[in-house]
């Protein structure tokens, strides 16, 4: 919503990029302001950096390959759980959470710029 608001603004004053950079700030700076509460949490999350991160197992088996193939999911969410962000697959758990928390990082440092779906 505020990303629709900023584009009302003239392109006189502002270029769009300059609109997605203020944006992007303002909602990063958000989701670093928030205060992790345990209501929000969702089954099997923790809360990273004011967002939610959850790593699960999966497996498949690949017919291809004629075997089980274990991998593991990691999903970052806003910090009430309602948006998922961004998902991911790793090897294994460690490596899931490593990467989960990296892209946290990246994102809230502004590296990222979440596209609205």
């Amino acid at each position: 919503m505020l990303r629709e608001l900023l584009q009302l603004l003239p392109s006189l004053f502002v270029s769009k990029k300059t609109i997605a950079q203020f944006s992007t700030e303002l909602i990063n700076k958000g989701y670093q302001n928030f205060n992790p509460d345990a209501q929000h949490l969702l089954p099997d999350c923790y809360f990273y950096a004011g967002l939610q991160i959850q790593v699960k197992p999966f497996s498949a088996y690949s017919t291809f390959l004629g075997q089980e193939l274990n991998y593991w999911d990691w999903l970052v969410y806003d910090g009430f759980g309602k948006v998922l962000l961004k998902t991911g697959v790793a090897d294994t758990r460690d490596e899931g959470v490593a990467l989960a928390q990296t892209w946290v990082v990246d994102f809230l440092d502004g590296k990222i710029v979440q596209e609205n779906k």
